[in-house]
């Protein structure tokens, strides 16, 4: 996300016409143009004329009717004109005069004295031309926008003289080597953008948007891209089913593709939401597309305004990352915790576990009290959070800034599955599903409770990173 996943940009080239005048002619009225002549009559009308401050005035010339001929090219409101739009005696030479052939107005004004130092503007309307716009194939925001997230500085009060300065800097030094650099977000966008002019050019008609953690702020260097195929949606055919055709178009496309360019290796998993994962090995990167996820992009762009609230929110994200991949609970396809749960899960201790809280809640004001907690203390309060959570009856909600009851969610919509609330329910804050339903097995549930719990235990005993992380093997 883009973008910025494309924008389509119109526009109407050409001239409008001059202005207009009506005088009656008989028993039908004709068009006449308005002509700036040279004169020196002192009965000229036209008053008001640039002409006049010249010694020249305006008058009004009625065109003697021709027969039509086909010189059509360059005949404007029935009357020739030259290929210039202006003609002036004041260098010596007239275009048409040069040939020979004068004009209806040098012809209608012969006798008509031109006074010297002045010049003859003759009013000619410019041809519309046919200016057609080339559709632009790939837009290039997110290709030319720099990359702001990357951090280069240490904030000035990472440190305080505490218990929690030693902790609060292996924090630190860790988000800063595993955070996402501005090459890699460069590597993504030129992939996204090879897949968007390629996919477009056959399928003009669908949207490939960046989403995720790449476009939020919250990607580690080694984070996934994720893309949203966006395909105006079908009434007969079922999402999924709906899904499920394009994905296999795309799949069939990028079977086609060069391997010199990207030598993108494709496989289609089937599941409840379909993902088509794509991996370019020469860039070491890895692709998720989804078909009109568009909840994705409303989220994508909720969480990045979360990174920009706090400079702690995002090294606390990306080390519940770290921390829950070296204990082998942040797989959703292993039933346990996906990247955007444990992502809602930081964001809402921040909402509710602190006092005051780091993040505000939707329904505080503008001012509110400072949190002053070091990356150390915040880090060891949320295992601590997540280790006494009454998951059996209350919800975590980053939409309300609270917990919420359990059976609240269950009726919040009613044509969803209500099963999907059991065991640890993290509330999607849009369509109000359970992010957290790949949790659905005791056993993968009590291990990601009694993760929490030991890494509590073991960092409080001593306040050094290593401790939250699984002991090494003798």
């Amino acid at each position: 996300m883009s973008e910025s996943a494309p924008v389509m940009y119109h526009g109407n080239g050409g001239y409008g016409q001059g202005s207009m005048y009506m005088v009656p002619g008989g028993e039908r009225q004709r068009q006449y143009q308005v002509e700036s002549v040279s004169t020196g009559a002192a009965g000229a009308r036209g008053g008001g004329s640039p002409a006049r401050l010249h010694g020249s005035g305006r008058r009004w010339t009625q065109r003697r009717d021709r027969p039509l001929t086909n010189k059509t090219d360059n005949r404007a409101f029935g009357y020739d004109s030259d290929d210039s739009s202006l003609s002036s005696n004041a260098s010596g030479s007239n275009k048409s005069g040069d040939k020979g052939e004068g004009t209806s107005r040098e012809r209608d004004n012969a006798n008509v004295p031109v006074q010297h130092g002045s010049y003859s503007r003759e009013w000619r309307p410019r041809r519309r031309e046919q200016y057609v716009r080339q559709r632009r194939v790939m837009p290039d925001r997110h290709l030319n926008a720099s990359y702001s997230f990357q951090v280069k500085f240490t904030p000035d009060d990472l440190l305080n003289g505490s218990k929690w300065d030693t902790l609060s800097q292996e924090i630190w030094d860790k988000f800063v080597k595993s955070q996402q650099t501005e090459k890699t977000f460069q590597r993504k966008m030129n992939l996204w953008k090879y897949l968007y002019v390629n996919i477009r050019n056959l399928f003009p008609r669908y949207g490939l948007y960046v989403v995720g953690s790449t476009m939020s702020g919250f990607a580690l260097d080694a984070s996934d891209m994720d893309l949203c195929l966006y395909v105006r949606p079908l009434e007969h055919l079922e999402p999924r089913a709906h899904a499920l055709l394009h994905l296999n178009y795309i799949l069939a496309y990028i079977k086609s593709f060069d391997p010199s360019d990207f030598g993108l290796e494709a496989e289609l998993i089937q599941a409840k939401v379909p993902i088509l994962k794509l991996r370019d090995p020469r860039n070491g990167l890895q692709v998720d597309l989804n078909c009109n996820n568009l909840v994705g992009i409303k989220n994508t762009t909720l969480l990045n305004s979360f990174s920009k609230v706090d400079w702690r929110v995002r090294p606390l994200v990306a080390l519940a990352k770290l921390w829950a991949r070296a204990h082998n609970i942040n797989d959703a396809r292993q039933r346990t915790l996906s990247s955007y749960s444990l992502t809602l899960m930081v964001i809402h201790f921040l909402q509710c576990g602190t006092s005051p809280p780091v993040i505000p809640p939707p329904s505080a004001g503008r001012t509110r009290p400072h949190n002053r907690s070091t990356l150390g203390e915040l880090f060891l309060n949320m295992l601590q959070y997540y280790a006494e959570f009454p998951y059996s009856t209350m919800a975590i909600s980053v939409r309300a800034g609270a917990r919420v009851p359990v059976a609240e969610c269950r009726l919040a919509r009613p044509q969803r599955d209500p099963h999907q609330w059991k065991l640890l329910c993290v509330e999607e804050p849009f369509d109000l599903s359970n992010t957290a339903r790949s949790v659905y097995d005791p056993e993968s549930f009590e291990r990601i409770v009694s993760t929490f719990r030991d890494s509590h235990r073991r960092l409080a005993a001593g306040l050094r990173l290593h401790r939250a992380w699984p002991p090494a093997a003798p």
